[in-house]
């Protein structure tokens, strides 16, 4: 098992829960035609529901206050409604950085990402 997946096992043994950042484009929502991004949005959404029960999502996005709706939305249409916007229940240090367990980002990994999160989904299954 991998030294990440331990950790969020540590985590949730001890807080019942996870805290995942969520990027939204390109993330869980394509904003190109690449079957590639569609077919890695759907599969990051999939996951994200089957640990619905186990995390707290937190949206991490740049958008407008009009925009940051119609995302908030559209997950609570997924059924992975966000917690928290542009925040986490966690913050450290005098710049208020919001923390995170893990971070589903398609700029930060998220293909290593995604592995962790399915190791540590199976593992609760077994």
């Amino acid at each position: 098992m991998r030294y990440e997946t331990e950790k969020l096992l540590e985590v949730l043994e001890f807080h019942n829960t996870i805290i995942v950042g969520v990027d939204f484009d390109d993330t869980i929502f394509p904003l190109s035609t690449n079957n590639y991004i569609i077919e890695r949005c759907s599969k990051v959404v999939e996951l994200i529901k089957s640990l619905k029960d186990v995390i707290t999502i937190c949206l991490y996005t740049v958008a407008d206050n009009q925009s940051i709706a119609y995302k908030k939305q559209l997950m609570k249409e997924w059924e992975i409604p966000a917690a928290y916007v542009n925040e986490s229940p966690v913050t450290l240090g005098n710049g208020a950085k919001p923390y995170f367990n893990i971070l589903l980002d398609d700029k930060a990994g998220l293909n290593e990402t995604i592995e962790i999160l399915t190791e540590f989904k199976n593992y609760l299954l077994t």
